[in-house]
């Protein structure tokens, strides 16, 4: 049996276990104990999704049998929210000088300011679904008093605004929006997560 972990090759020592099944549970035993969660599983170079895990559980282990895990540490969830946090407060000083750039017409930066904006926040969610895997240590991270869930689904129609300013042209309310109300919402959000 082959078995990598995040693209590493793991010499491992069965102890007894027989099928995948048995590995995968031994492996995420060893997991938890270390502050880590599985996120992706493959075997024999297929992607198990999970009304599959069952059936592929069963399967006895042969030789050539591949089973690569992708994980992810609470410590690695932290950092990425510490980066994050970093990359946040950049995009601030960026969106505040959109209004500057929208009256100097200069539109390329204000689209890679806007670009930015875009990444950092889909960036930012992305570490938010990782977390929830460890309940314990982010589930209770608060921006302004809210959850992370209501955080955004506050924000959401904000950058709704963004989206028909852009749209419109309307560059008194794109600079508006960027320095009173998004930029705000982000340094708060970077604030929170900047020390986990």
């Amino acid at each position: 049996m082959e078995f990598y972990l995040n693209g590493e090759v793991l010499d491992i020592t069965l102890e007894g276990e027989k099928t995948v099944g048995e590995v995968l549970r031994s492996f995420e035993k060893t997991a938890q104990e270390n502050n880590c969660a599985t996120i992706a599983i493959n075997v024999d170079g297929k992607k198990i999704e999970a009304e599959e895990f069952d059936k592929v559980a069963t399967q006895e282990l042969r030789d050539d049998t591949r089973i690569e895990l992708t994980a992810v540490s609470q410590d690695s969830v932290a950092q990425a929210f510490k980066e994050s946090s970093e990359e946040i407060s950049k995009t601030v000083d960026l969106l505040l000088e959109l209004p500057v750039l929208l009256q100097s017409g200069s539109n390329s930066k204000v689209k890679d300011s806007i670009t930015r904006l875009a990444d950092a926040v889909d960036n930012f969610c992305h570490i938010t679904a990782l977390s929830s895997l460890f309940p314990e240590k982010f589930g209770k991270i608060s921006v302004d008093g809210k959850n992370l869930s209501e955080f955004f689904a506050d924000f959401t129609p904000v950058f709704n605004d963004l989206n028909g300013a852009m749209e419109s042209g309307d560059t008194v309310l794109l600079g508006d929006l960027a320095e009173y109300e998004i930029s705000p919402r982000l340094k708060a959000l970077a604030a929170a997560v900047k020390d986990l």
